[in-house]
């Protein structure tokens, strides 16, 4: 099974050269089994450190309000790449340690999938705990006789190939040249999300679990249906509630005027809603039609299904009221 390395002398570093008093260290779920250890290790770079046990939904969502409250100097965002810098905050990226043995054994499974199925060429994409080993796996697919590329991403993507779960512009970047998309790294977030984004067959590696496996054409066909339908009904909606969130990187206010303004020349109502965690549970008795959200796209592509009131999309809603054709469904990305 391979390892999560943590190792937190740069944030050590970097605490003792901003000279800093009080650091509030952001913490992925997996990692607070740590928490103490992180503390202890950290107390000799700062004077004051806090840990913050929120859930954390990635480099999206820095706690800069507690940062204020605290009257903290620094942040160190542990877990994932940067999407924004600044001087204060400090990211630390994971990654997880292969050996040579544990990826020659992924990249044998993955080979005869693609043998099977007559593709030799791929895009390479992964999230951060596996970015690091794409130029390796590139090279060991090219010997094979399988072309593979590595896509740049947004401003918003820190290394080539990354994928994050509201930006997929790698995979588009290097779409004519490929039979297939290869994900390499565990879970069912990001491939989802690559789905929804390609049309061509997506193979997801599972390095921690060892398989090779296809996410098949039904599941984006039944996703699809569901989408379209969304934007039927949205399309008869007199009433719309827009959700814009306070979280730092998926703050998109102008877009929320920008749709207000749209809504209200079709002669439908819109109002605004301010939140910062966006969950179904704080709409209730709300009273409208519709909900959009501009907020991270995966609350609506996700988890639509749990939500008692119908909630879309921007692009969705630009669709629901003609301003956008039907074949121009894309999946709303953060881009900056």
């Amino acid at each position: 099974m391979p390892e999560l390395i943590v190792n937190l002398e740069p944030a050590k570093e970097f605490l003792k050269e901003q000279n800093a008093k009080t650091v509030i260290v952001q913490i992925p779920e997996g990692l607070k089994t740590k928490t103490t250890w992180i503390i202890d290790e950290l107390k000799d770079s700062c004077e004051t450190v806090f840990v913050k046990m929120d859930p954390c939904y990635g480099a999206c969502d820095l706690p800069l309000n507690d940062m204020q409250v605290l009257n903290a100097d620094t942040i160190i965002h542990i877990g994932h790449s940067a999407i924004h810098k600044h001087k204060n905050i400090f990211y630390l990226p994971l990654s997880y340690k292969l050996t040579e043995k544990e990826i020659d054994a992924n990249i044998s499974k993955l080979l005869k999938e693609l043998e099977k199925r007559k593709i030799n060429s791929v895009a390479l994409i992964a999230n951060i705990q596996y970015n690091n080993y794409l130029d390796e796996i590139k090279k060991k697919l090219f010997d094979n006789k399988v072309q593979s590329f590595v896509g740049k991403g947004s401003s918003r993507i820190s290394g080539q190939g990354q994928v994050l779960g509201c930006n997929y512009t790698v995979v588009e970047s290097v779409q004519p040249n490929v039979q297939a998309t290869v994900y390499f790294g565990d879970g069912y977030f990001h491939p989802q999300g690559l789905v929804f984004s390609t049309e061509k067959p997506v193979i997801v590696v599972n390095p921690l679990h060892g398989t090779v496996e296809e996410i098949s054409e039904k599941q984006r066909d039944r996703f699809m249906r569901k989408r379209f339908a969304a934007i039927a009904i949205a399309s008869q909606a007199k009433s719309f509630g827009i959700i814009v969130t306070i979280k730092s990187g998926q703050r998109q206010k102008e877009k929320a005027l920008e749709l207000k303004k749209t809504i209200e020349r079709k002669g439908k109502k819109a109002y605004l809603l301010e939140m910062d965690l966006v969950v179904e549970s704080y709409m209730t008795g709300i009273g409208v039609d519709c909900l959009i959200n501009t907020a991270c796209n995966r609350i609506v592509l996700d988890d639509a299904d749990n939500w008692k009131t119908l909630i879309i999309n921007p692009t969705e809603c630009l669709i629901a009221l003609g301003e956008l054709k039907w074949e121009q469904w894309k999946p709303d990305e953060f881009m900056h």
